[in-house]
């Protein structure tokens, strides 16, 4: 894997809220898109992608109505 700043990461958490103008991102699907960029790859753990995500978001837990886990967002803290 390529030499990635936890910098570029965190430009591309927030541009990428910003374009899709949300307050939240099924985590799945914002890892297919940092994947897709270039800035993470499937399988690795403590990479800048995930240190930049530590620092600007917070997970939320999506249930149904009974309390059921529906899944997991990224939200901007």
């Amino acid at each position: 894997m390529k030499n990635i700043k936890i910098e570029w990461c965190e430009n591309f958490i927030k541009k990428t809220f910003e374009k899709k103008q949300c307050k939240g991102i099924e985590v799945g699907y914002f890892w297919d898109m940092a994947e897709r960029s270039g800035l993470w790859e499937r399988g690795t753990y403590g990479t800048p992608m995930s240190k930049a995500l530590e620092e600007l978001t917070k997970v939320e837990i999506i249930s149904d109505e009974n309390g059921n886990y529906l899944y997991s967002v990224f939200r901007l803290a």
